[in-house]
């Protein structure tokens, strides 16, 4: 089945540096990035149509917090406004999908583009795509055109994106999307991609990141996009030990890796690369956060603490459910949250992809044993499109009204 969604088409006034002020560009399979020294980013790729000529398909973003994101296409006929086009995408996971409009305006270069949020259905449709078609339907003696675009590629792209611009782990990022609003930094620092061990993050450079991030928030525009900030993930005030994330599985140690596959059945080889694995560094003690299965709203992420001068002893974290769910303890937490400064993980389950209602959860790490209590369960079961933070959410159980 294919579903038809209508999107008008306008058009993108490019906005971005000379060429001159570019990094170099990354490649990824079909797709390359770069970024200028304002970190305006485009992903691209290129291909011929059904006629020979060359085109390309770009996703362009600005670094400002909540920027629109822009999906451009640039074809070697010339456009005209009025032209009826869409685009078709094949997904091998889901139906296919396919937009439509028409042609608003045409700017320098023959560009035109889809635009809107970061989270639309667009982008998450190229994202889980295998291929995409563009047609144009030019009239006359030129016909209607079809642009093939492979997908390979794109999700790294579209990651690397989110890592330059700083948006890992916020509400705005593409593929990286995290519970922290679109205004603050994540004191997360990307590792290096040849690093083979976690880099502590210099000092200076992350009040830098902090400062930047307020500087471009007063520009920003209102966000009141799901799902809403927790209080207890504000990092901005620093970390007491390294903290990280990495995207290469190879860079996730060995032991770690083998838990997720043999004890918990993960799909490293998918969440890793398109969510990250975070570690936190103390002393000869690391732990790592890592993703272990691929999903929309509720991702599920387990803990492990690592000591790499002695992996066997290592140790898979559990948390506690509360008393009268008469359930054992689980490894696997949605949405987990660590904060090391105040040894507490937290974790959402939504009910609703509206994040709307769900259930939220608070541990909090014992001292001598490193083990993790259950402090309180809250839960909100109507799905009455009202957000908000879930730690707002009707409290259910509490060890210190209920005892545990």
């Amino acid at each position: 089945m294919a579903y038809r969604i209508f999107l008008s088409l306008s058009v993108l006034l490019m906005g971005a540096s000379s060429a001159s002020a570019e990094l170099a560009k990354t490649d990824f399979g079909t797709w390359s990035v770069s970024c200028d020294e304002n970190n305006y980013c485009i992903a691209v790729t290129s291909g011929e149509s059904s006629n020979g000529e060359a085109f390309r398909l770009k996703i362009e973003r600005g670094a400002k917090p909540a920027s629109q994101v822009y999906v451009t296409f640039d074809p070697t006929t010339e456009l005209q406004v009025g032209l009826p086009a869409r685009i078709e995408i094949e997904s091998l996971e889901e139906d296919n999908y396919g937009y439509f409009g028409k042609v608003d305006k045409v700017y320098k270069g023959n560009e035109m583009t889809f635009g809107g949020a970061s989270d639309r259905d667009l982008i998450e449709k190229l994202r889980m795509g295998e291929d995409a078609a563009v047609q144009i339907e030019f009239g006359g003696s030129t016909g209607t055109l079809t642009y093939w675009v492979s997908m390979n590629g794109i999700t790294h792209s579209l990651l690397k994106m989110d890592e330059v611009q700083g948006r890992i782990g916020r509400l705005d990022a593409i593929v990286a999307r995290g519970g922290l609003s679109s205004d603050k930094a994540t004191g997360i620092a990307a590792a290096p991609s040849t690093a083979s061990q976690p880099v502590a993050r210099d000092n200076a450079a992350a009040a830098t990141d902090t400062a930047s991030s307020s500087d471009a928030a007063s520009a920003a525009p209102a966000n009141d996009l799901p799902p809403p900030v927790m209080p207890s993930q504000d990092q901005t005030a620093g970390l007491s030990g390294p903290v990280g994330q990495v995207y290469n599985l190879s860079e996730v140690p060995d032991s770690v890796q083998m838990t997720g596959y043999r004890v918990l059945d993960c799909a490293l080889e998918e969440t890793v690369p398109a969510f990250g694995a975070q570690y936190y560094a103390e002393g000869d003690v690391e732990t790592w956060v890592v993703p272990c299965t691929m999903a929309d709203a509720n991702v599920p992420f387990y803990m492990m603490v690592h000591i790499p001068f002695n992996p066997s002893l290592d140790e898979l974290k559990e948390f506690e459910t509360p008393p009268d769910f008469n359930q054992p303890n689980h490894a696997l937490v949605n949405n987990l949250f660590f904060d090391p400064d105040s040894g507490q993980v937290t974790g959402t389950t939504y009910y609703s992809p509206n994040y709307d209602c769900g259930a939220f959860e608070r541990h909090e790490m014992e001292a001598e044993s490193g083990n993790f209590t259950l402090m309180e369960y809250q839960e909100k079961s109507n799905c009455d499109g009202v957000t908000g933070p879930p730690e707002g959410w009707p409290l259910s159980w509490t060890i210190d009204e209920m005892g545990g």
